[in-house]
């Protein structure tokens, strides 16, 4: 039940039920083998064309959605954690069953070396003493009901904290994945400046042949073009580090090496309803955390009523048999209980409603932690919105002016400080934008781990591309 939430996540990015139906048992069988291709770092770039760069012969191309298929099939911590389920669910079913404590004893004691000594005519044989007791232990106070709320509650909580784990580390997917395709971007912008400077170096080289040109502005342009070529190193690194942490987050150890995301650089889409009240309402009765906690509270109070009963004392009730050495036999019944003198049970019920009180305390935190969490991450997200207005607003103009003084210095109207320094502008104001975007993207997840609910999701595969 609860695993199908998790799979809300990936339905909301796209999926159907019948392709959910679909998916292959075998985890292999979900990872097409990788084939060689042009690096995605290549391929369909958000400011245009830019010369190729080198990279891995063989990739293996992944969207967002396949990533996060991905996780939840091969994150080495979601696989760890799941295992806690069939813990807790057979830690269930054996609270369900009569404790083994309270199996019946039998006791038998059989002497058949007795003897009676009479003096001066020695020892007799008599006849074999047999001493036979039955013993059932009983329970009193409904135990075995509180014990099996117990490990129902643990059990839910246990399904919960798993949800909670899955939806962590979905979110986490598509926060390295956009990071990784930010720093991609980045590392394009850069090589579309790199590219921008050693045509320029190529064209000034040839003017200065015609004495169009000085040495000094030549000279100029060269460690323009240097300080280019190294900010790709540094761009190129920075993309390498992001894709690194995104494939450790999948955890496909195969495939390691030449996993690369795949798609533009998305502003998620203005899906979220203003009123703030129904929201952190959603994320009341959407976040794993406060269902685990009140599972927890739960289970807190059931020990209450188990501690209560362990009050009364479990006596043993039974049949007894006695055959004894002259032959006379007894039947009865034996009866023996524990007496509660030194030890009444009163501390651990007092020890019990104690920590019910403090569940029910980081219920209720959790619950105003999670209000707070909700209002700073809305905040947040418009904010980023509005950024990302703005600079989309303000990299038009800046693009066309750039525009004009490459007319203008074509024609000899202008000279190549100007030039340099609108063309550095322009680079600026894509990097900002990609800032602005890769921002809102992080505030989206933080407004999908506050809210902790699935359907959110679904406006991030809808996106469309911001250029």
């Amino acid at each position: 039940m609860y695993r199908i939430l998790s799979l809300i996540l990936v339905l909301g990015m796209g999926l159907t039920q019948s392709s959910i139906a679909a998916w292959p048992k075998s985890n292999e069988a979900l990872l097409p083998a990788p084939l060689p291709t042009a690096s995605p770092a290549l391929q369909g770039p958000i400011h245009g064309p830019v010369e190729p760069v080198q990279a891995a012969s063989a990739t293996l191309p992944v969207d967002l959605k396949t990533a996060m298929e991905w996780t939840l099939e091969r994150n080495p911590d979601l696989m760890a954690i799941r295992q806690n389920t069939r813990v807790s669910h057979a830690a269930w079913a054996v609270a369900q069953q009569f404790p083994t404590s309270l199996n019946p004893t039998v006791s038998l004691d059989v002497r058949p070396w007795t003897f009676d000594k009479n003096r001066g005519e020695g020892s007799r044989p008599l006849e074999t003493q047999v001493s036979m007791s039955w013993a059932q232990p009983i329970e009193l106070g409904g135990r075995t009901g509180f014990r099996t709320e117990i490990a129902r509650a643990a059990f839910t909580q246990t399904q919960w904290n798993l949800v909670q784990a899955e939806l962590a580390a979905l979110v986490q997917t598509y926060r390295l994945h956009q990071t990784a395709t930010y720093r991609r971007e980045k590392w394009r912008v850069a090589q579309q400046l790199a590219e921008f400077n050693r045509q320029l170096v190529k064209t000034m080289e040839r003017q200065m042949q015609a004495n169009q040109v000085a040495t000094v502005d030549v000279v100029l342009a060269e460690v323009e073009n240097q300080s280019s070529i190294q900010q790709v190193e540094v761009s190129r690194q920075d993309y390498v580090g992001t894709l690194a942490d995104l494939r450790q987050q999948i955890g496909i150890g195969e495939y390691m090496n030449c996993l690369e995301p795949v798609g533009l650089l998305q502003l998620p889409e203005e899906t979220l309803a203003r009123d703030e009240d129904n929201l952190i309402r959603t994320a009341l009765e959407s976040r794993p955390e406060i269902q685990a906690a009140r599972a927890q509270a739960v289970g807190s109070r059931e020990a209450i009523g188990l501690a209560r009963a362990d009050r009364i004392p479990i006596f043993s009730a039974g049949p007894v048999y006695e055959k004894n050495e002259s032959g006379t036999t007894f039947y009865g019944l034996a009866v023996s209980t524990p007496v509660p003198v030194l030890n009444t049970g009163r501390t651990l019920v007092s020890q019990r409603e104690a920590e019910y009180c403090r569940d029910l305390v980081i219920l209720e935190q959790t619950q105003q932690k999670i209000r707070n969490q909700v209002k700073a991450s809305l905040i947040k997200w418009h904010q980023t919105q509005q950024l990302v207005s703005r600079t989309h607003a303000t990299i038009e103009p800046i693009k066309e002016l750039a525009a004009k003084v490459d007319r203008l210095y074509a024609a000899g109207q202008s000279d190549l400080v100007k030039l340099l320094q609108v063309r550095q502008r322009l680079i600026q104001a894509e990097n900002t934008q990609l800032d602005a975007i890769w921002q809102a993207t992080q505030a989206y997840a933080d407004v999908l781990t506050a809210l902790g609910t699935t359907p959110l999701i679904g406006a991030v595969g809808a996106a469309s591309p911001t250029h």
